[in-house]
Order: structure tokens, then sequence, then C-alpha cells
């Protein structure tokens, strides 16, 4: 069985973070791990509080799996500081990990940075040279290359931009785009430009979007296939994820990972 490793935070309420990743890599037939960077109070209705783990026991827990196997694929979300920045970037350097996808978790939704100038700086200089698929979405991609998107374009310049700084694949994710019945998600290879289109599904957003596409993607890549089939298998995924979404709480839809078989 292959293996499949996410490097996140925890919700408890399981609709984001390493319990949605893990959901999703047993829906693709893999077996999950979980090395955890932060603990966190939250629920539909959001987040009441967090805990962050040291940065030298989240490099200790990838060091524990990797003495043990090696993993196909690896997912990175929420890192919150330097202090992991820098050790997950050392830990893949280290231990030699690969098919990498860093969900690039640095701006919440209401335009707040989740990393600190020093964290980004390491994000930005450390982190995405040594990953192999990054999936910013706009507000995201307008804060790692200092660019105001208004335009489609605009998006393939930044992904120009960005692909400066990085060997990896690049997803541009474009939900935050208002396309009003549609959904245009960018891919760019350093080459070329793909475009996923979508219907908008007709419905409040579900919490963990990202953390599922990405989740899915580096399932994909776990079971061998390129990064350009990774992230067109995993958008497929997500779509009905969202399109088949849960009101288990009183806040914000649960994605459903189990409707894509």
């Amino acid at each position: 069985m292959k293996v499949a490793l996410t490097i996140a935070g925890s919700d408890p309420s399981g609709s984001a973070g390493i319990q949605l990743d893990l959901k999703v890599f047993s829906a693709l037939g893999l077996w999950g791990c979980a090395v955890l960077t932060s603990l966190t109070a939250q629920n539909s209705l959001g987040v009441k509080d967090t805990y962050q783990i040291e940065g030298d026991f989240v490099y200790k827990q990838i060091q524990t799996i990797v003495e043990d196997f090696q993993p196909d694929t690896v997912k990175i979300g929420m890192l919150l500081t330097g202090d992991a920045v820098y050790n997950v970037a050392k830990a893949i350097k280290d231990f030699r990990l690969k098919n990498i996808v860093l969900d690039t978790v640095i701006k919440s939704k209401n335009g707040k940075y989740l990393l600190s100038e020093e964290a980004l700086n390491l994000f930005k200089n450390e982190l995405m040279p040594v990953v192999d698929i990054l999936t910013p979405n706009i507000p995201e991609l307008e804060a790692l290359t200092n660019t105001t998107i208004k335009s489609i374009d605009d998006i393939k310049l930044a992904l120009k931009i960005l692909k400066e700084k990085t060997k990896a694949s690049i997803v541009a994710k474009g939900g935050h785009f208002n396309l009003k019945d549609k959904v245009i998600d960018i891919i760019f290879d350093g080459k070329d430009f793909i475009e996923l289109v979508y219907p908008r599904a007709d419905i409040k957003e579900p919490r963990g979007t990202g953390c599922l596409y990405s989740s899915a993607i580096a399932g994909y890549l776990a079971k061998g296939y390129s990064d350009i089939e990774a992230i067109k298998r995993a958008k497929a995924f997500i779509n009905l994820a969202i399109n088949n979404a849960l009101q288990i709480g009183k806040g914000y839809p649960f994605l459903n990972p189990f409707t894509y078989f």
C-alpha cells in the first residue's frame, strides 16, 4: 500500500487540516500518516484558539516516520511560524522526501497574514524551492508575488513571477476570483498554461477546500500520476466533494470526500 504523509494543523471538527487530509487519503486507498504542526480549537463556525507545536518537535515527528518507512507523497498545510517552516524545509532536504505538495496557507479569508515577515521569507526562500506542486489561491498568489490580480492575464503574469522562485508546478485556485457562474483554476508548469473550468456550486463555500485539493493532488502523485494529471484528477475530486457538501454543524458546510467513488 502506498503511504501519504500530511504535515499540517489539527482540526477537531474533522472538516479541515490533518483530519480531512487523512479522510482523502483513505478515500484514495492510501495509508495516511500525519505530523502535527499545531492544535486548534475550532468548529464549523470558525477558529477559537491555536496552540503551536515547536519546530524541532515537528522535525522529530517527520524523522520518526522516515526512520521506519519512506512516504510516497507529502502534503504540507498550515505551518504559521518561521520555526516550523525552517524545520519542515530541513526535513525535506535531510530525508529526501518526494512528491511534495505545498498548500500555501499564508493568508486568512479576511486577508490577515498567517505568517510573520520572517516566516514568509523562509517560506519563499527555503520551502518553496524544494517542493513539487504549489496550490495558491488568488490572495496568496498576490502576497507571494507582490501583485494585484484583477484578470486572468494578471493571474498568468503572477504565475510566471512565482515560477522564477520554484521548480514546482503551480495551480492558481480560482475560487476567490469572481466569475459568477464558473471557477477557473490555472496550471502553470513553466511552459504551458492549462485552464480547468468547472461550474460554480450554488452553495455556501464549505470549509477545508484548500486542504482537500492539496491532499488529493498528493494522493494522486502517490498513485503514479504526473503533476498535471494529479491536479486534474484532484480538481474533479473536489468538485464532487463541494457539490455533495454536508451541513453537519451550525456554520459552514463540510466537504464530503467520500462521494468520488
